[in-house]
């Protein structure tokens, strides 16, 4: 990550609160421990969410997760959903912990000015012989907390088809289309309808509009499901950080991160009278401009 060193000089600048002084900084030790660990905490959101692909009559894991490919509507979807990146060599966009060597080349990715979204894509996963169990695909997805399956099974999407602790939000979407247009025709897809019902962990309060379900067309299914991803990720988030609502704490965005990064550091080496600032930049409205609050 590239960081504009005036970008720290104004942090560490007491303006416009005293004199315009920079801090002089002695121990270089400390400086670079700092950026380092400023470094591992992104300028922006980052978000993870599975994707797996249900073919006909599948019902169980082990074959869920050895699939390497889907329908072509389920393809054209994919297409929709985001950009696909080549992860080696990757620098610019949140990789979610895939390794190229080991889960592939390829994944799929959204990212927009404040936020990224990196998608563990089970068909683009490969299925190595050495992993009967695909232990390498369920590492990713089964510790997402939002999982989007594509269930062209015609049966049920069991909420614990994955096994996994993280059981916290499935998106499931199912084809409606009837006649000669089907899941598994070439065709245009203009006139193709889908079925979206979100399953979430018990205990959890309805996030969405959706209600029951949702029926929605092909062109504008990525994006919803995108939109329905993100949203469920942050909620996720809160809902598994508060302990399923039984204690109130604080969830921190990454803005929120750096910026307690950067005021524990500025304390450490400022003298003590010199480290009581107004509020400002680095007070308690600071705090609450970067934070959300849930």
């Amino acid at each position: 990550m590239l960081l504009d060193p005036s970008y720290i000089a104004l942090q560490l600048s007491p303006y416009p609160f005293r004199d315009t002084n920079i801090i002089k900084i002695n121990e270089e030790a400390s400086l670079r421990r700092f950026l380092s660990t400023l470094d591992r905490v992104p300028v922006i959101d980052t978000h993870k969410v599975g994707i797996m692909y249900v073919a006909p009559g599948q019902t169980e894991e082990l074959e869920i997760l050895g699939n390497s490919h889907g329908s072509p509507t389920y393809t054209r979807f994919l297409e929709g959903l985001g950009r696909l990146i080549n992860l080696r060599g990757q620098v610019d966009v949140y990789a979610g912990g895939l390794h190229p060597d080991e889960d592939g080349e390829y994944a799929y990715a959204w990212w927009d000015d404040i936020g990224q979204i990196l998608y563990h894509t089970a068909t683009l996963m490969p299925s190595h012989p050495h992993d009967p169990h695909h232990n390498y695909k369920k590492r990713h997805i089964g510790n997402d907390y939002v999982r989007i399956i594509w269930n062209d099974s015609g049966k049920p999407y069991r909420f614990d088809t994955l096994t996994t602790q993280f059981q916290f939000v499935n998106l499931v979407i199912e084809p409606r289309s009837l006649g000669a247009i089907s899941a598994f025709s070439n065709n245009q897809y203009e006139n193709e309808y889908f079925k979206i019902t979100i399953q979430r962990a018990p205990g959890m309060t309805e996030f969405t509009p959706l209600g029951n379900f949702k029926l929605i067309s092909a062109d504008n299914l990525p994006l919803l499901i995108r939109q329905l991803s993100l949203l469920a990720d942050w909620f996720a988030s809160v809902f598994a950080q508060t302990q399923r609502d039984t204690v109130r704490v604080e969830v921190k965005t990454n803005w929120s991160s750096r910026l307690e990064a950067i005021r524990r550091f500025k304390s450490q080496i400022m003298k003590p009278e010199e480290a009581g600032l107004p509020e400002g930049i680095f007070g308690q409205e600071a705090s609450r401009d970067f934070t959300n609050n849930y």
